[in-house]
């Protein structure tokens, strides 16, 4: 028991934390509860301004409770022992689970008609995250989940950058676009897109004069870290969907980052056949330079993305991210991302 909470057994764990099956034993409802340490080892290479686990945790909560919209998945509330070294993330329970995309022999295990219908899904999601300055970082089939009525959520919002929303000198809402955090990188090297593969290091100026010309030159030929790498890594999970496959491999994640992604052209399966105009998303969506990759607003008006639907217009205004409250988070509400209210046996809830 925690608190309320009966843990009934394991969903999955991944880098971030377990996550397991909680029961709220008075009202009788599920929920999903991410198990995370506050404080992890030093990784080996692990710069002294890295943000630390609690640092990751606070900032994962303030982002995810001031999100509220119908294909990402909401936070409860937060349980801390102050002594103890986990902390408990009560988080809505998806009922349908990680999507399936694949079987035992790398074969898709999806219809081109569920694809599109959970791609539109995901796309709305992003949308509504990208809105409100919300960059995901690490979009792939595992962070899709389903509820019972197969709507797709998005989830895990460990590794996310949140671009604090300003005022402009009109009174207007903007994103603040300094985005240096993004140069890091962070989620899953298949789905990374081109922009990132680049050395860490040739970003260092104190080390650039020991360089050959070439490896001075990377950091003014690297690409701007936007949203984009979002929507490659849309794209690189669509591609699992309809191929069961992810469209860049390589033996090594050395030689995945550095030469496969950045370099090797898009490829397709000669005996999955797809339409043309699947295959010009895919060009659209994969498209090596962030300057010129497809935008979501572009992706909603897609041929291939509105097939299915009898009136793309209405479900464009209907989805429209402009709907919704504008979402902001201070340095302040990361600091006090729960706030201490009740406690029971020793455990702290912190209603958020």
């Amino acid at each position: 028991m925690i608190n309320k909470y009966m843990l009934i057994r394991e969903l999955g764990r991944g880098v971030h934390g377990k996550v397991k099956l909680g029961k709220d034993m008075e009202t009788g409802e599920l929920f999903a509860i991410k198990v995370v340490d506050r404080a992890t080892r030093r990784r080996l290479g692990q710069r002294n301004n890295d943000l630390t686990n609690e640092q990751k945790i606070l900032k994962e909560i303030a982002i995810m409770k001031k999100c509220i919209h119908p294909h990402v998945v909401r936070l409860k509330e937060v349980i801390d022992n102050p002594a103890s070294r986990k902390i408990y993330m009560v988080i809505e329970y998806m009922e349908g689970g990680e999507i399936q995309w694949k079987n035992e022999n790398d074969q898709p295990v999806m219809s081109i008609d569920k694809a599109r219908r959970i791609f539109r899904d995901v796309v709305v999601g992003l949308e509504y995250l990208h809105h409100q300055g919300i960059i995901h970082r690490d979009i792939k089939p595992a962070n899709l989940l389903l509820t019972g009525d197969q709507v797709v959520k998005i989830s895990d919002f460990g590794v996310s950058h949140f671009s604090q929303r300003t005022l402009s000198s009109q009174g207007k809402n903007q994103i603040n676009t300094d985005d240096t955090d993004l140069t890091k990188t962070a989620g899953s090297p298949a789905f990374f897109a081109p922009e990132l593969c680049f050395p860490e290091n040739a970003t260092t100026s104190s080390e650039s004069k020991s360089k050959s010309d070439s490896s001075v030159n990377l950091r003014a030929q690297r690409p701007p870290n936007t949203k984009a790498i979002d929507i490659w890594a849309l794209g690189v999970t669509l591609y699992c969907f309809v191929f069961g496959q992810c469209p860049f491999i390589a033996d090594t994640e050395f030689e995945l980052f550095f030469n496969v992604i950045p370099k090797q052209p898009l490829e397709f399966p000669n005996d999955i056949p797809i339409t043309d105009d699947l295959r010009d998303l895919f060009t659209k969506l994969l498209e090596k330079d962030p300057n010129k990759r497809i935008t979501l607003e572009e992706v909603k008006k897609h041929p291939w993305v509105i097939a299915d639907l009898t009136n793309p217009e209405k479900w464009r205004e209907e989805t429209d991210p402009k709907k919704y409250k504008a979402v902001t988070v201070t340095e302040e509400e990361v600091k006090s991302a729960y706030t201490l209210k009740a406690s029971y046996d020793n455990y702290y809830v912190k209603y958020i």
